[in-house]
């Protein structure tokens, strides 16, 4: 919902015009205005919108055709992911106890988990006996995975789990964290607070990708656990991996 409202206010100067009457030509010049202060994610997410746009325009006869998929985006310099180095982590690890909300990152990193998805677990998707999450949203692939706690984040997931929230991790008051929320007022101010450089929530998937390949996990089982469709497909019909192996696949790193 964020992401359309944000790239609702790029086209907003549009909103006077009737969309039968535009052209790839309005919407490209929208994108050629932005496309120096804008990155190319949320470029994307312009032509995105406009697509979902004309999709029900066509579909109820207000445009004949998707002008949409004619805007071109300016070509992205292909960018090295960032992850959280070992002595990041170690500080993490390090100062779990004393400040705040560092838990729930080292969490992600040892789960693969987004954001949402880490931030939308309840304790119904916590099996403490078994020690597996099973959790995950966005694709098929990515849905009610089963994610093998790790042995080094277990005492802070039973932390949590012996609260009373309506989710795992939860504010004080015990309610839902906002994504938003969490992400401004949590884990960039326990990043900070760390004096750990500030990368994004996201950095901590490409982190856990990075420490599996470090430990020579199957890429397979990587994949398996962080949910990838591509993987998902070949698993499905040829491997079916034990909970077990993904167990111990995990608490290699």
């Amino acid at each position: 919902i964020n992401n359309y409202k944000a790239a609702w206010l790029h086209i907003k100067k549009l909103e006077k015009a009737k969309f039968k009457d535009l052209r790839t030509s309005h919407w490209q010049k929208v994108i050629d205005e932005k496309k120096e202060s804008l990155g190319h994610s949320s470029l994307k997410k312009i032509k995105s919108l406009a697509t979902m746009l004309y999709n029900y325009a066509v579909k109820n006869d207000i445009a004949k055709k998707n002008y949409a998929e004619y805007i071109e985006l300016p070509r992205q310099a292909k960018q090295e992911k960032q992850i959280f180095s070992d002595l990041d982590i170690k500080k993490m690890f390090n100062n779990a106890d004393t400040v705040p909300w560092v838990d729930t990152i080292l969490i992600m990193i040892y789960t693969g988990l987004r954001i949402s998805e880490m931030l939308q677990l309840t304790k119904f998707n916590v099996d403490l006996e078994k020690q597996i999450i099973t959790g995950g949203i966005k694709t098929d692939a990515g849905k009610d995975r089963m994610i093998p706690i790790n042995k080094k984040i277990l005492p802070y997931i039973k932390k949590w789990y012996q609260r009373n929230g309506q989710a795992l991790v939860c504010r004080e008051d015990d309610t839902p964290i906002p994504v938003k929320y969490y992400r401004e007022k949590y884990y960039y101010p326990a990043l900070k607070a760390l004096k750990i450089q500030k990368l994004t929530p996201h950095a901590c998937r490409h982190t856990f990708a990075s420490l599996m390949a470090a430990a020579n996990v199957d890429p397979l089982y990587t994949q398996r656990i962080i949910g990838h469709t591509d993987y998902a497909f070949t698993a499905n019909e040829y491997t079916h991996p034990e909970i077990k192996e993904l167990k111990k696949a995990i608490d290699k790193i």
